[in-house]
């Protein structure tokens, strides 16, 4: 998928990416994956090596061929083409608003993630629609959050926003003054294998009242 390229990468503007950053500096020569890697300006790499630069292998993966990928194919069947526990570090930007279904995607990072491994996203909280090919969704904190549970093997450490923005509309001008953000990052490790089916957590049991 052609997806907007993020170029100004310092200085490090939110918790998540700069927790992040500095985690993967304490790994030696990590073998990184960047989803949704396709380049969408032709002189300009998409790929963000430089949160990892010391990276010993940096792969780009695409649904689609094109510069800054290296491998083509769905993310919602991840693991099976690149295998399980193969990568140190994931890294998706701009990308999750254009998945499907993005719990399988999230089970099949988490699955394809080594024990330990480090991932990153950034995707869109507020933001024009893209079709590249399809954009399907936009992400609260929570929301973001909730695609990777404690029951799957994995620790969200921090979430946040970024890129503070305005919503206009000439319908309700009082929401003018509400505030919204562009983007919504999520920095997690894996703690434990993940589980072969997804465990969803819910937060309301009819039991309880």
């Amino acid at each position: 998928m052609t997806k907007k390229k993020t170029t100004d990468h310092q200085p490090f503007e939110n918790t998540a990416l700069n927790v992040f950053v500095e985690e993967c500096a304490r790994l030696e020569s990590p073998r990184v994956l960047e989803l949704g890697s396709k380049r969408s300006v032709l002189d300009q790499s998409t790929l963000h090596k430089i949160f990892v630069p010391h990276a010993g292998e940096f792969l780009g993966f695409d649904l689609e061929k094109g510069l800054d990928v290296d491998v083509v194919g769905d993310i919602h069947r991840l693991s099976s083409l690149i295998g399980r526990e193969s990568f140190d570090i994931i890294i998706s930007c701009s990308t999750f608003e254009h998945l499907k279904y993005p719990h399988l995607a999230a089970h099949e990072i988490m699955k394809t993630l080594k024990v330990g491994g480090l991932l990153f996203i950034q995707t869109h909280h507020s933001f024009i629609n893209l079709y590249c090919p399809v954009d399907y969704f936009r992400y609260t904190r929570e929301g973001l959050k909730g695609l990777f549970g404690t029951k799957n093997g994995f620790e969200v450490k921090a979430i946040s926003y970024e890129f503070p923005a305005r919503l206009v509309t000439e319908r309700v001008p009082e929401l003018n003054k509400v505030d919204v953000y562009l983007n919504t990052t999520l920095y997690g490790q894996k703690t434990a294998k993940t589980p072969s089916r997804y465990v969803y957590e819910f937060d309301y049991h009819p039991e309880q009242g």
